[in-house]
Order: C-alpha cells, then sequence, then structure tokens
C-alpha cells in the first residue's frame, strides 16, 4: 500500500479476511493444521504498509526511507494521517528473509500514521518477523502473532504508537524463532530523533521449544511505556 493510498480490509469476526497463500488454500482440506504449519512459510510476500507520518531515518528535515522488499519510499510530516484500515485481518504464511537487511514480514506498517485503524488482527507463520513497525505513530488493538520464524514484534525508526491487547506465542518448529519482541530506536544512531516511545498494554508473551529464545529485548536507544 503506497503512500497516498489505502488499504480497506474490514471483516467481522465470524467472517475475517484471510490474506493466504494459494498453495496452502489448495492443500488444506486434505491436511491438518499441525502439517500445514510444519509445511508453509514464505508462500508469499506479506503485507507493506508505507505511511507519511513521521520517521528518525534523517538528521535534519522530512526524512522518508526506502521500504522492504522494494517497496518504495515512506514517512513524511503527517502524524495523524490514515492507510486505511484492518480489522478482523488474518495474514497466513507470509514473509520473506531476501538479504540480512531486506525481510519481508507478516505485516510491515512502514511510516504509518494514528489515523490508520488497526484491529483484531493475527499473522500466523510468517518467515520473518511477525509484525514489524518502522517508525510513524499507528495504535494496533487486538494483535495475535503465532508461529514466527524470527521475531513476533519488532519496531524501530521511531515507533511512537500504541499495542494494547496482544498475545504472542512464539514457534516451536524453526529453530529461526528469535525474540517475542525486538526493539530499537534506530540501529544507525541511537539518539535519531523522533525518539522510538511506544506504549504496550495488556501483552502476553508464551515461549516456545526452542531455547535460547528471549522474551523482551529492547535496545539501541528505544524507549517504552510497558503495562500489565
Amino acid at each position: 500500500i503506497a503512500r497516498g493510498s489505502q488499504i480497506n480490509a474490514t471483516g467481522t469476526v465470524g467472517q475475517p479476511i484471510t490474506f493466504t497463500s494459494a498453495t496452502a488454500i489448495t492443500d488444506r482440506a486434505n491436511s491438518t493444521a499441525a502439517a500445514l504449519d510444519e509445511a508453509f512459510t514464505a508462500e508469499w510476500g506479506g503485507i507493506v504498509i508505507n505511511g507519511l507520518a513521521t520517521i528518525n531515518t534523517c538528521a535534519t528535515g522530512i526524512c522518508e526511507a526506502s521500504g522492504e522488499g522494494d517497496s518504495g519510499l515512506y514517512g513524511g510530516a503527517d502524524d495523524n494521517d490514515s492507510s486505511g484500515t484492518m480489522r478482523y485481518v488474518r495474514v497466513l504464511y507470509a514473509g520473506n528473509p531476501i538479504t540480512d537487511d531486506d525481510e519481508l514480514n507478516g505485516i510491515a506498517f512502514e511510516g504509518v500514521g494514528r489515523g490508520t485503524t488497526l484491529e483484531f488482527i493475527h499473522v500466523h507463520n510468517g518467515a520473518d518477523d511477525g509484525v514489524e513497525f518502522f517508525g510513524g505513530t499507528a495504535d494496533i488493538k487486538n494483535l495475535i502473532v503465532t508461529g514466527s520464524d524470527d521475531d513476533s514484534l519488532d519496531w524501530t525508526n521511531g515507533w511512537r504508537g500504541r499495542a494494547q491487547h496482544v498475545l504472542i506465542m512464539q514457534n516451536d518448529n524453526q529453530s529461526a524463532s528469535d525474540q517475542g519482541i525486538e526493539a530499537d530506536n534506530n540501529g544507525n544512531d541511537n539518539d535519531a530523533t523522533p525518539f522510538a516511545q511506544p506504549t504496550l498494554s495488556n501483552v502476553t508473551i508464551i515461549g516456545g521449544d526452542v531455547r535460547g529464545d528471549i522474551g523482551m529485548l529492547l535496545r539501541e536507544g528505544t524507549g517504552a511505556n510497558i503495562y500489565n
């Protein structure tokens, strides 16, 4: 979703909108849920939303940056920008670690503003992070992330939104499963402004069988207000 555009993915509790791969749909009728989880990940690239909210990747002026997976520019000067609505949405078997520095996630919110509505979202079995915020001010509520190969919730480049009612369940199947939450302000400049300062409340993190997972890793200049 390019800057200035909007997504309107509005499902219901009984009929959520599901983004998944054609292969998974074809095989679903003949497979158990466990078999699908073992077989499918990185089946498609995932969702990337580029907004016009502020980020911290430049020293002065209005910052913008190149999005993951050659998805275009993100960032701007409007923290109230709206990139649309995602409500009652599932994102299954997405993501692609293209290189060590360019990785498609289940959902990447890049410079997304607080005018965007993000509620009742489930990201499952992504090849990289479940959800990552690259700056911006977007809020998210009622988020479930299960089975990510890398981090479940990640933020960088000065995210200052809110996340409420979050459930994270780490991946039992993949040795690549990493942190429940991994966060930084800006990996190249810990003092870059605006500072990452999200508010998290009512968060549950359940570790997987892979030893060495870290529940929450706060690093490289990030701030956070964390409750419950």
